[in-house]
């Protein structure tokens, strides 16, 4: 007898034979293989007993491998035996060899283009984003295993492979959706708050060395040596400040203080970026650490501590651009309807303004700016920021020229506003940025958009799919989850179609003319 709650989910199983009929995974058969009933079960959410149940109401129109075998196969895409528990100085978690993940992963992705690229057997260079997020909230479960452990924060490191090139530079693979929580390959998670000595910790003990050693060695793939090329771009603002060791910094890109980042002087001289984690350390190696922290900040250059990372790191942040960009000028457009011409933040008078023009744009224009999409956009600087965020090849001296008249329009026209670093690090930086880390293209690519979106996950995973009675055991379900919903070969099973939400065509349009003068070619950016 099938349980009720196998018979109340009778919709999912309309969904398998639907899924299965529209040619999901190929052309309709009767058998599935083991990549895609996992492939399934992930994208289903569902453990044993589901799959059992589930494999049996689908028995008359095709043929699931039994949970045995599935069970063996996702063990073995999933390194389950090589993943270990890390639990010292109150800090655990859950972590996996960064060089044997990444040399699995290259190799499965390699195996599965093999049929349709002959270059696949001589792969040359791998191109990855790194990086790691903190998110709290999570649901607390105090297990006897570790009842003084905190399960509130939890922090995840992860990369995603963004290309894999021939010994001709040409593309063998390319990540067809780099911003996908579906595309981060997990290698630790530590149930941590987010601060300097948790993250040094973190660091220091489970990535800076294999993810040096991978950058100078290089990879041992199955059809020989490669290349690797990592980039530490998956970091939102406060993360960067502590990686770079630069928190009292306005900018990780520059040394500029708040004061010249509001002269238009300095301004329209430009903002080269003259700041890395290699000066950094030679600079500390040089001096005495005590003494040099003891300075002033402006003598320090804003330095707090010693960087953390032991590669550089780009602190872009795409997706964090979007929010806090949108959200700087819609905090602008709020003191104009006040008529409060001093920055402040606090003024009940600027909330309720904030409030009104919110609710009036949604109404009026279909756009919700208070929680931007990426489809959005009230200002030119929109345009820029579709610009910054596309996977295109940018005119990067025209995005210049467009970048600083806006910033120097801001400080002529509101010279009582306070420009955020993030929206100084996209008007002073944002060319340069292109230019020297994504070879001229938009950075869709090193987003950390599928990070951030991870962590649904991993509260999703603990809350229904990860056993409870012991932390590790609860961590390592979520974990094992994570690389196999991640899993490349598995990914290409999915079919990627995502709505664009409603928009006002004439804000479009006019950002569109844009757009367009700042991108080299106009060719789909799937061909780039």
């Amino acid at each position: 007898m099938l349980c009720s709650q196998t018979e109340y989910d009778f919709t999912t199983t309309k969904f398998c034979k639907e899924i299965i009929a529209k040619g999901s995974f190929g052309p309709v058969c009767n058998k599935l293989t083991c990549d895609k009933a996992a492939f399934l079960m992930d994208s289903l959410e569902i453990g044993k007993k589901k799959y059992i149940d589930l494999r049996r109401l689908l028995l008359s129109d095709v043929q699931l491998p039994g949970y045995n075998r599935l069970a063996t196969y996702r063990s073995q895409i999933c390194l389950t035996n090589d993943i270990f528990s890390v639990d010292r100085e109150h800090r655990v978690g859950i972590a996996v060899s960064y060089k044997k993940l990444l040399t699995h992963t290259v190799n499965r992705i390699l195996t599965a283009s093999a049929n349709e690229i002959p270059s696949a057997s001589n792969p040359k260079r791998v191109r990855i984003s790194d990086g790691l997020d903190c998110s709290g909230s999570h649901r607390v479960y105090q297990q006897a295993t570790h009842p003084n452990i905190s399960t509130k924060s939890f922090i995840l490191f992860g990369f995603k492979v963004i290309s894999i090139s021939d010994t001709d530079n040409k593309l063998i693979w390319k990540n067809p959706l780099p911003n996908s929580p579906f595309s981060i390959r997990p290698v630790a998670i530590l149930a941590l708050q987010e601060n300097e000595d948790n993250i040094r910790y973190l660091m220091d003990t489970l990535i800076n060395k294999e993810s040096t050693e991978i950058t100078e060695k290089g990879l041992e793939l199955t059809s020989g040596f490669c290349e690797v090329e990592i980039q530490r771009s998956q970091l939102d603002g406060k993360m960067a400040k502590i990686i770079s060791g630069a928190g009292g910094a306005c900018c990780q890109f520059c040394t500029a203080t708040f004061k010249q980042i509001h002269d238009p002087d300095i301004v329209k001289d430009g903002f080269p970026i003259n700041r890395s984690i290699t000066d950094l350390k030679v600079l500390f190696d040089e001096v005495n650490e005590e003494e040099f922290l003891s300075l002033s900040s402006d003598n320090r250059f804003n330095v707090t501590h010693r960087p953390i990372s032991d590669l550089e790191i780009i602190p872009s942040s795409p997706l964090h651009a979007y929010l806090r960009c949108f959200g700087w000028f819609l905090h602008l457009i709020s003191h104009l309807h006040a008529g409060v011409f001093k920055w402040s933040p606090t003024s009940k008078r600027v909330s309720d303004a904030k409030t009104f023009v919110t609710s009036l744009i949604k109404d009026n224009l279909n756009i919700i700016i208070d929680i931007p999409s990426t489809q959005g956009g009230t200002t030119t600087t929109g345009a820029i920021l579709r610009v910054y965020n596309s996977s295109r090849r940018v005119d990067t001296e025209e995005l210049a020229l467009v970048c600083s008249n806006i910033y120097q329009s801001i400080l002529c026209a509101f010279p009582w506003a306070n420009v955020s670093p993030t929206l100084h690090k996209l008007l002073a930086h944002a060319p340069e940025i292109i230019s020297t880390f994504n070879d001229g293209h938009g950075l869709e690519n090193l987003s950390e958009e599928g990070l951030e979106a991870s962590n649904k996950y991993i509260r999703r995973y603990r809350d229904r799919l990860a056993r409870k009675f012991s932390f590790e055991e609860n961590l390592k379900d979520v974990f094992v989850r994570l690389i196999s919903h991640s899993d490349l070969m598995l990914l290409m099973n999915r079919k990627f179609s995502i709505p664009r939400p409603p928009s006002s065509q004439g804000l479009r349009s006019s950002q569109d003319i844009l757009v367009n003068t700042l991108i080299r070619d106009h060719e789909d950016h799937n061909d780039d």
